[in-house]
């Protein structure tokens, strides 16, 4: 009986272990594309004045919020293949905001997660180290 339990749990453990793969689009790559962020831009449209727009070119990062509402230029260090630390050189703003938000010398740990044909999903730590975001940008 205690063999069976122990089976059970390891196959579920094992199980739960190979589905880390996001796939959350029917044309997922089976292993992430992380060329893509060498060179490209993504974005992600929304209502009213609220998109937003990524630019990967030469170990650069470029964010644009809104329409150019805010914009921050970050230096890229590859820490693997498909992760990567941001560390902002940059930031362009058309308001004031709390220096806490984004502030010259700021590093962020990024990792793709699943790319496709037309889009990429990557994750980093969000909200002072307190939940992991994610962004799904389409190509463009």
């Amino acid at each position: 009986m205690k063999f069976k339990i122990i089976l059970f749990t390891i196959t579920a453990l094992y199980s739960t272990c190979q589905s880390q793969r996001r796939n959350d689009f029917p044309d997922s790559d089976k292993i992430p594309n992380c060329d893509l962020i060498k060179k490209g831009t993504f974005s992600r449209d929304e209502k009213g004045n609220s998109g937003f727009k990524v630019k990967f070119n030469n170990n650069k990062m470029t964010e644009i919020y809104g329409r150019k509402t805010v914009t921050i230029e970050s230096d890229i260090k590859m820490l693997s293949k498909c992760k990567f630390e941001a560390e902002i050189k940059n930031v362009k703003t058309k308001y004031k905001m709390p220096d806490s938000l984004f502030y010259v010398g700021k590093k962020t740990e990024y990792k793709v997660v699943e790319t496709g044909k037309n889009y990429i999903i990557y994750e980093y730590w969000c909200n002072e180290g307190k939940n992991i975001c994610s962004e799904i940008l389409e190509k463009k």
